[in-house]
């Protein structure tokens, strides 16, 4: 039996905050179960979105056990958008928000991994050099390979792991926005997410800001 919960009218704000913050306990003792938190951490919200037909957000840090492990720290985001929860993978609120932008992109825009086909077709080397080269042309790139692959409407996004100039890095190649991030640590699928969120918000839009801010106790 599947359980409609009814999110505020009113979008989060300070005087609505208490209501967002019941609604995502709602909605994770819907998901999460047994396993769903008995409270929830400090909100920050983000007043608007630069995804259409989406607006303010607000980002509650929680502690879950699940399957008898060790507690794990998450984030789960609820507002005028599809509420989800991720792993925190030790990202602050602001990267939380960005990797739940660009997850709603992904699902949104139905991007899927890419078949291997299309990615043998790829040259990892030769594409992280060509952009490597245009901050540094003399840095020296080492084992670079394949971390993740996705098809965007039949253009090939990747995620090149390599070594650049003696660290470990991203390289985000292909088809997708540009840039090089050093979070290795983090799945590649989910720092491709938290770069295309990233990107999204960095775009000109003067109307509106894509900042945090603090809800008032």
């Amino acid at each position: 039996m599947m359980i409609e919960l009814k999110a505020p009218v009113a979008g989060p704000d300070d005087a609505t905050m208490d209501a967002w913050r019941a609604y995502a306990m709602e909605y994770l003792a819907h998901e999460l179960r047994e396993a769903a938190p008995k409270t929830l951490g400090d909100a920050t919200r983000f007043p608007h979105s630069p995804l259409d037909g989406e607006g303010a957000v607000v980002v509650f840090a929680f502690e879950a056990v699940r399957s008898d492990r060790d507690a794990k720290q998450f984030y789960v985001v609820v507002g005028r958008t599809e509420p989800n929860y991720y792993p925190a993978h030790e990202l602050s609120p602001d990267e939380a928000f960005s990797l739940h932008l660009g997850t709603r992109f992904m699902l949104v825009m139905g991007i899927a991994q890419a078949e291997e086909s299309m990615v043998a077709a790829y040259d990892p080397s030769r594409d992280a050099r060509t952009i490597v080269d245009r901050i540094s042309p003399n840095a020296p790139i080492e084992d670079a390979r394949v971390a993740a692959a996705f098809d965007v409407d039949g253009q090939l996004h990747a995620v090149v792991s390599c070594r650049l100039a003696g660290r470990d890095v991203f390289v985000m190649a292909g088809d997708a926005p540009h840039g090089i991030h050093e979070r290795t640590g983090l799945p590649p699928q989910v720092a491709y997410r938290l770069h295309i969120g990233q990107v999204l918000r960095n775009e000109p839009d003067p109307d509106h800001t894509h900042r945090p801010t603090t809800p008032h106790e």
